[in-house]
């Protein structure tokens, strides 16, 4: 994967509202991508389903799982349910969910399937994760994000490679599947979950100083 200095292209426009135009363009041109016909029927997320650009931090994911495509909102299905609870244990009344703290992406656009009718989530094949990185590219400079926070193996090594330069949080992905990983780095899942309430918590304390407990 060839490596790219990300330059802020916000600064670079040096206007809020030609950056705001910009990634309205870009989240427009991954809806129309059909670069890989192997993500046919190309199962992408809307255009509001990305959460906010506004405080900074951007959170990268591996791909659309089926049921968070289906319901139309990233980190819906039964892993991103546990990325959601650590974040709604902190009760706090501005950052209720993650598309209040986050600009919401994935490495990989599309679900990634195993046919037109699958419903089974399967990990992106690396073509498809060399196809997007343009994508992810473009959103990091665009955003220029003071945090990066992954999930998943995929997710993490994509953001490190083209975007060393960016403080990078990086967390195993919560899927059944991905429960020993996690095991070999926390005490139980419990413990992985209150590290990601931790990791929320102290991301909106640099953003005000609330009263909040992890």
């Amino acid at each position: 994967m060839a490596l790219h200095l990300i330059r802020p292209l916000c600064d670079v426009v040096n206007s809020p509202s030609s950056c705001g135009a910009l990634l309205s363009t870009l989240q427009s041109d991954i809806q129309s991508c059909r670069l890989c016909d192997s993500m046919s029927p190309w199962r992408q997320f809307a255009t509001d389903a990305y959460g906010t650009a506004g405080t900074g931090y951007l959170l990268v994911g591996e791909a659309p799982g089926y049921k968070s495509w289906e319901k139309r909102r990233r980190f819906t299905g039964p892993a991103g349910m546990l990325i959601r609870r650590a974040l709604w244990q902190l009760a706090h009344p501005r950052y209720r969910d993650l598309e209040d703290l986050f600009y919401i992406t994935d490495a990989v656009k599309c679900h990634p399937t195993s046919g037109p009718c699958s419903t089974s989530n399967r990990p992106p094949r690396r073509p498809e994760i060399h196809s997007c990185v343009t994508h992810l590219r473009r959103e990091i400079q665009l955003l220029h994000p003071s945090i990066i926070v992954t999930f998943g193996k995929i997710a993490a090594a994509t953001v490190a490679t083209i975007a060393p330069s960016f403080k990078i949080i990086a967390f195993p992905h919560p899927s059944p599947r991905n429960q020993l990983t996690i095991i070999k780095h926390y005490p139980s899942l419990k413990a992985f979950e209150e590290a990601l309430s931790q990791t929320f918590c102290k991301l909106i304390a640099q953003l005000e100083q609330p009263s909040c407990h992890a």
